[in-house]
């Protein structure tokens, strides 16, 4: 009698236990998640659709409160970005957690439960560049054509205006040009954006010495010779690809990857390192195959890469 009723017992203990882990499942589920965006067109829409984490984070299964806390969280930072790239530098984005914007919940104080969620973006308008100016620049730089007066002014129209201007200035030898000053001001009630970025060239320099590292078999004078960097000459980054596509063309190594030095060897040399990974030295492969007039074939192979290391 005992043993029947301590059976019973485990069992309603069991489905007690059974029924807490669901009712604690069904506590964590999320129910609704809202994502409003007015006054935008359905090309932006979908832009900020794409960039949602809590988006990703509901497509992805994602319930755990904690988690969604922290989505939400980063939802601001990641709606933003795509509205500055788009030239919407006034917007207005709610992030709501059961009625309680999410920006203002103290990290310690993050809810044990969500069932709904409710993202609200007003993009504000689409600003327009009153000044766009990137200097100076080297000669037969050609700037992005979006970056001009009257032009939406996308944060990515920005970023490519500076990158032309760098890459123009180490185009001509000078390796370290770099954006020293920018000054970016935001006129929300006539909704202009001025953009006006100040470069700093540097010296012209020349390659300096190839330092090697990572080679086991291969000769260190024979990846001098594969690479070809003309040490000596004018700093020029197509010359550097190009050395580091030979090598990379030889087969033997798994990875190639060159770096200029932060510092200038005096009195204008810019020093390469080449960081290499050798490929597996031997490779082994078999098989076999049927034919109804030759019966079985079996093949195989041994390669042993850079027997003799150049």
């Amino acid at each position: 009698m005992y043993s029947v009723t301590s059976q019973f017992g485990g069992r309603i203990f069991g489905l007690a236990l059974l029924l807490l882990t669901v009712a604690a499942s069904a506590g964590q589920a999320l129910d609704t998640l809202d994502f409003t965006v007015n006054g935008a067109s359905k090309g932006l829409e979908k832009e900020l659709r794409s960039a949602s984490v809590l988006l990703a984070a509901q497509n992805g299964g994602t319930t755990d409160a904690q988690e969604l806390f922290a989505d939400a969280r980063a939802e601001y930072a990641g709606l933003l970005n795509a509205l500055y790239a788009r030239g919407h530098y006034s917007p207005v984005i709610h992030v709501y957690l059961d009625g309680v914007e999410a920006a203002g919940i103290a990290a310690l104080n993050a809810p044990g439960r969500i069932s709904r969620i409710s993202v609200v973006v007003e993009p504000g308008p689409a600003f327009a560049f009153s000044r766009a100016k990137v200097a100076p620049l080297a000669p037969g730089t050609v700037l992005p054509k979006g970056f001009v007066l009257g032009a939406v002014a996308e944060s990515g129209v920005i970023l490519e205006a500076v990158t032309a201007g760098v890459d123009g200035w180490r185009r001509v030898g000078n390796a370290k040009a770099a954006a020293t000053a920018q000054n970016l001001t935001a006129d929300h009630a006539k909704a202009k954006l001025s953009a006006d970025v100040t470069l700093d060239p540097g010296p012209r320099l020349r390659f300096g010495r190839l330092v090697i590292k990572g080679q086991e078999r291969m000769r260190e004078n024979r990846v001098r010779k594969i690479a070809g960097l003309p040490e000596g000459e004018v700093f020029d980054p197509v010359e550097l690809e190009r050395a580091a596509s030979r090598l990379r063309r030889t087969g033997v190594f798994k990875s190639v990857t060159l770096t200029e030095d932060e510092t200038v060897t005096r009195p204008d040399l810019l020093g390469i390192t080449a960081t290499l990974v050798e490929e597996k030295l031997r490779r082994y492969s078999f098989g076999a195959e049927i034919a109804s007039f030759d019966g079985l074939m079996l093949n195989g192979s041994w390669l042993h890469r850079n027997l003799f290391g150049g």
